[in-house]
């Protein structure tokens, strides 16, 4: 199983650990979890997300490339500013979901939410191969901390970030002598930081003091994810693949129909004539009991979806999953677990709202 780069420090603070995408991920720093949770809700979370792929692109094509490739309308950044985009295959499915940055006229940079995938890597050089532009996997050096919650911004004040970032708008500031980028996530309230690999260990060790200044804490894999499926965001490679289309994952958003790009025929037309033949729903037990992860649910002993990631919901207080149905069974009030308990499905607010 692979590590964190800050995997020996956590080994040091963590009393339990979780694994996703074959790497060992702290579960909590304290004995309660829903006490993270709720610094992300009243306080402020520190968290280690250097897990997070960061892709490249540079050269005096860089522009030109991204734009005939990516879904979003890329020509309209301007620097120090992003937007949510994606891939799409040839057949319109969804490659991999990142958020694109402009970091310069031939400088643009990809975050994900996820490690990158090979396949998309090789995707995206691919369609580079024959212009001026280079896409590179910076993920060794360009490592993301979290910070998230009401008091994020006075800790990101104290630690001298003087011009704070709005939302997917990227700021620099000089941290304990170092050149830091901090980016305004989409969600209000977050911020990325993103920092140079070798400076990791003394960065978080000073955000941790800062962030435990503001009454905040240090946030595991328990909490976060739970906070993930609360707000019903699909995990890739684990809630799905590259055999999904945008809108049966709550992507949509990521999509531009006013321009060409790989795979925009096939979207324009489910947005016309067709619809989604899956969906992304929260699914939770009425009994409260267990949902296990990648299991089956049924609506009349037919196969009606399959389970994807799975949380103990500290809003809720009993286990959410998210699911993906497929469409004849949207509506089906005989919803059932692989053990055959009862489950209920709740639509997911599409993000574009």
């Amino acid at each position: 199983m692979k590590k964190l780069i800050l995997g020996d420090l956590h080994r040091e603070e963590a009393p339990a650990f979780s694994e996703a995408w074959g790497i060992e991920l702290p579960r909590s720093y304290c004995d309660e979890p829903g006490s993270e949770h709720a610094a992300l809700q009243d306080s402020v979370g520190l968290l280690d997300e250097s897990y997070r792929g960061v892709l490249d692109f540079t050269g005096a094509d860089a522009a030109a490339f991204l734009d005939k490739v990516v879904s979003s309308p890329l020509l309209q950044l301007v620097d120090g500013s992003g937007h949510d985009s994606c891939l799409l295959s040839a057949k319109g499915r969804l490659l991999g979901a990142f958020t694109l940055y402009r970091l310069g006229a031939s400088h643009f940079r990809a975050v994900l939410g996820e490690p990158v995938r090979e396949a998309l890597l090789e995707s995206l050089r691919k369609y580079a191969f024959l212009s001026e532009s280079e896409v590179g996997d910076v993920t060794p050096e360009v490592c993301l901390l979290g910070l998230r919650g009401p008091a994020a911004a006075g800790v990101l004040e104290a630690a001298g970030c003087a011009s704070l970032p709005g939302v997917f708008e990227v700021s620099s500031f000089q941290f304990d002598g170092a050149r830091v980028d901090c980016a305004g996530a989409a969600q209000q309230g977050a911020y990325e930081l993103w920092i140079p690999s070798d400076l990791l260990a003394a960065s978080w060790r000073r955000l941790r003091g800062l962030v435990e200044d503001a009454g905040g804490l240090c946030v595991g894999w328990e909490a976060a994810e739970a906070e993930r499926i609360e707000a019903g965001i699909a995990s890739c490679g684990r809630d799905y693949d590259d055999e999904y289309f945008p809108a049966e994952v709550n992507e949509e958003q990521r999509l531009s129909y006013d321009k060409c790009y790989v795979g925009q025929e096939v979207v324009a037309r489910m947005r016309t004539y067709g619809h989604a033949n899956r969906t992304l729903v929260q699914l939770s037990s009425p009994s409260g009991c267990d949902i296990v992860e990648g299991s089956l649910v049924y609506s009349d002993s037919v196969e009606a979806g399959r389970v994807g990631t799975v949380c103990y919901s500290f809003v809720h207080a009993s286990p959410l999953a998210l699911a993906i149905i497929h469409r004849k069974f949207f509506n089906s009030k005989s919803l059932q677990l692989e053990n055959g308990e009862p489950a209920e499905i709740t639509e997911i607010r599409t993000r574009a709202e």
